[in-house]
């Protein structure tokens, strides 16, 4: 009995943990090797930057912060810019390696695909994931933002 209560516990608690965010399969499909997606145990998508194989900068954000409408491709800087909705302003906690800092931010460009050199196909799949999010997270869109788990946010 102590089993099956054990075993039920655990299956209850791993398809809630994956059922309020969509996979990133296919985001890592398609912006892999230079950019990977993942969920952390907090539901926040985490955005890993890597130069050269080594990992230079992460981003976390709610996907219930992002503005799904302000994610488009920015010819001068290359890459896909992800915005906070407006009354979320410094949703994004972004660390870049290199400096060892860490900072809130409104906004993060991150690379676009090699094979996508207007971005246009990268932007509908990431929009189309972070709407997935918020329908699928839609009872935390009241909520009040959560504080950084970070020690050292600026």
């Amino acid at each position: 009995m102590y089993r099956t209560f054990l075993l039920l516990s655990l299956v209850i608690l791993c398809n809630g943990s994956n059922a309020q965010t969509p996979p990133s399969d296919r985001l890592n499909e398609r912006f892999s090797p230079v950019v990977t997606f993942r969920t952390d145990k907090h539901q926040r998508l985490v955005i890993d930057i890597h130069d050269q194989g080594e990992r230079i900068r992460q981003d976390i954000v709610d996907p219930m912060d992002l503005d799904p409408e302000a994610i488009a491709y920015s010819t001068d800087e290359g890459g896909l810019v992800l915005k906070c909705l407006p009354d979320r302003a410094q949703c994004i906690t972004k660390e870049i390696f290199k400096l060892d800092v860490v900072r809130l931010t409104s906004r993060v460009t991150i690379p676009r695909p090699a094979d996508d050199p207007d971005g246009s196909a990268a932007t509908v799949l990431l929009r189309e994931w972070v709407e997935a999010a918020q329908n699928g997270n839609d009872q935390a869109a009241n909520g009040t933002p959560s504080k950084p788990l970070r020690m050292n946010g600026r």
